[in-house]
């Protein structure tokens, strides 16, 4: 299984291109750049990496085709993969924080992201891409710089409707928060989809979004696994019901506005939920803790891999180099 980056959404191109470059030396494969509202753009963060890199991969996650036309996002994502030599990818994505920001409704999405990975899927060189679809319309297109080798297209999908989606057009897909077991279920389906595609699973990837905390420092990265801890599935109940009871579950959504509020606020204490809940939420749907749990993250990742994952996209914090070094020297070792 290999390990992917997810970097910090306010990394510039300077740092993305030292934080990617750190990665490479310590054999992770991919590096993404986080797109949202408030964040420099995914595409030029990743420019100076992708032009001073060798063998990393690197991309954009996640872009929506309600937020920026098919035929913008080509053309984003071809010079990428010609400034890579062919090592660019993009996660697609239905639309979250950018779309909000600029008022934009989540309608139809199927439908639209169908029509993008149709656009991105087809335009070549070799031809003039005119596409009639119901929600975008390209004409005339040809991109003469788009490289022999393509780049690789991603779809983010939790959930049956986008996963059989991914699996008919993608090349692969990108889960978030699921557990092993959850994983374990979805993998089995998403091999099924393929198969009913006529598509061989060995040649479809599948990674997972994960929360990498461990730090050097325990205290600390509890307090950054705290804090962050509404973004693990939004509070979905299904990403946590693996490990919570009913009664635990129940008061985790009552009290989803206290998680919000300790993201907003950018600090560890979840008002009026027990830490003992808090704790228990950390420890099964995150990594976090001081060095002595990187044995444990280990293990667990073994699990997601005999679970048939083909990479882990690991989303690091407020320390992103100590994170990749710790991830360099214990996890990808083990996991080779």
């Amino acid at each position: 299984m290999d390990v992917d980056i997810i970097l910090n959404e306010f990394a510039s191109p300077q740092e993305a291109a030292e934080l990617g470059l750190l990665a490479e030396r310590y054999g992770v494969r991919g590096v993404w750049a986080s797109n949202y509202a408030w964040s420099r753009d995914a595409f030029f963060t990743l420019s100076l990496l992708a032009h001073q890199s060798r063998r990393i991969r690197l991309g954009p996650m996640a872009v929506s085709p309600a937020e920026l036309h098919p035929l913008k996002m080509a053309n984003l994502l071809f010079s990428l993969n010609e400034l890579a030599g062919g090592r660019a990818m993009i996660m697609v994505g239905g639309g979250g924080a950018v779309l909000q920001a600029i008022g934009g409704r989540r309608e139809r999405m199927i439908g639209r992201v169908r029509e993008c990975l149709q656009i991105l899927k087809g335009a070549t060189p070799g031809r003039t891409t005119n596409f009639d679809g119901e929600f975008y319309k390209v004409w005339g297109y040809r991109p003469q710089w788009h490289t022999v080798t393509p780049p690789l297209i991603y779809y983010g999908a939790n959930h049956p409707q986008s996963r059989r989606l991914a699996t008919e057009l993608a090349d692969g897909l990108i889960t978030s928060d699921f557990v092993v077991p959850l994983m374990r279920e979805f993998i089995a389906a998403t091999h099924a989809d393929l198969r009913a595609a006529g598509r061989d699973p060995k040649q479809f990837r599948i990674g997972n979004f994960w929360a990498w905390h461990i730090r050097d420092d325990a205290r600390a990265s509890l307090a950054e696994a705290r804090r962050e801890l509404m973004l693990r599935g939004w509070l979905g109940e299904q990403y946590f019901a693996p490990f919570l009871d009913p009664d635990e579950l129940a008061l985790m959504r009552a009290h989803e506005r206290d998680f919000l509020n300790a993201f907003l606020r950018r600090t560890d204490v979840i008002e009026h939920v027990p830490t003992a809940l808090v704790d228990k939420m950390i420890r099964n749907i995150s990594f976090a803790g001081g060095l002595d749990q990187i044995d444990s993250a280990i293990a667990t990742l073994r699990g997601f891999a005999a679970a048939g994952l083909t990479e882990i996209t690991l989303r690091v914090h407020d320390d992103p180099a100590a994170a990749i070094r710790l991830i360099g020297e214990h996890v990808i070792p083990a996991l080779q």
